[in-house]
């Protein structure tokens, strides 16, 4: 199988760990970047050695004869990437959150099935090493409860994309998504949501984000959850997911895990790189064809961005709303 040629668009700060890892891999090489600041560009090229660069990601798909893309742009700029890239033909690995509006995100499922290609989403938890343990130690245990957190300060200063709500999505959306992912992936999928959301003390004059959320999940199987998310918090928290059935709990969070059964506890330490994990799934299965490691997909990755989507509904509605993409 031949080494897989790589482009980039967006090479920001998301996308500084992908490029390393393809760079890294000896089954893929990078080929071209693309991204609207051009002096940024100038600083990837150098550091990691790229022959071309391009301002105009339509201009790159042209002219590059690519093995594979990874789209790595903040959330609202998306615009018609995914569909641009899926028209080519051309292997897609999408930064979560994949959009901000399910309309947008439905069309370009769309198009990425019925194109065919291999396509990955950036939900990385997914391949931590003690997630594989977690998901094992829950065989035969019926979760009832799964309470989620991702609690810290804000990133990015005044008038920073993340900041607005129409550009990042909110907390729960770019950062809490990928707590909500892991519910969805240990425990079941999510039929119905509730939110609350609040910002009594605005975090500065450009921020309109929530200060805090609860998303409220009600899952296919009968468990019930929460993920409780805080960008106000300067002291910081933590990030983790602790999850109860009977006599039985998890805890879990980025660093490790620690089970409690009916004997000794027993702790786990992470203990791999979890960004390498998902990029050499990634291009093994573009080699191969074979996507059957690929643990979120664009489809998964909807579905997470539905359940997010709907908690900021339920809110504005007080009320519970149902999930209706099923993929």
């Amino acid at each position: 199988m031949s080494v897989v040629k790589v482009g980039f668009i967006g090479v920001g700060g998301v996308a500084g760990g992908h490029l390393r890892n393809i760079s890294n891999n000896e089954n893929s090489t990078l080929v071209a970047i693309c991204d609207v600041n051009e002096g940024l560009l100038a600083r990837r090229k150098e550091e990691f050695n790229v022959p071309t660069t391009y301002t105009n990601y339509r201009t790159m798909l042209e002219r590059e004869q690519l093995g594979a893309v990874y789209v790595c742009v903040p959330p609202f700029a998306h615009g018609d990437i995914e569909l641009e890239v899926a028209k080519a033909g051309v292997p897609l690995f999408v930064e979560k959150p994949v959009e901000l509006h399910m309309d947008a995100a439905l069309r370009k499922y769309e198009a990425i099935r019925d194109a065919g290609i291999v396509n990955a989403a950036g939900y990385c938890v997914r391949y931590m090493d003690t997630v594989d343990i977690m998901r094992n130690r829950l065989e035969g245990h019926a979760v009832e409860l799964a309470s989620g957190f991702y609690m810290g300060g804000m990133p990015g200063g005044p008038g920073h994309w993340w900041q607005q709500v129409n550009k990042s999505g909110g907390q729960l959306v770019e950062q809490s998504t990928h707590i909500l992912d892991l519910a969805r992936y240990v425990v079941g999928e999510v039929e119905a949501v509730g939110g609350a959301f609040v910002r009594r003390v605005p975090f500065n004059e450009s921020a309109d984000v929530e200060n805090a959320s609860i998303a409220s999940l009600y899952f296919e199987n009968g468990a019930v959850g929460t993920i409780t998310s805080a960008c106000n918090i300067s002291q910081g928290f933590g990030t983790g997911l602790n999850l109860f059935a009977k006599n039985f709990i998890i805890e879990y969070t980025y660093g490790g895990m620690k089970v409690r059964g009916e004997g000794d506890p027993e702790t786990f330490k992470t203990g791999n790189d979890m960004y390498a994990a998902e990029d050499a799934v990634f291009i093994d299965a573009v080699r191969s064809g074979d996507k059957s490691a690929i643990r979120s997909d664009y489809r998964d990755a909807v579905k997470s961005l539905e359940v997010s989507l709907l908690a900021r509904q339920a809110s504005e509605k007080r009320a519970v709303i149902e999930t209706t993409f099923r993929g």
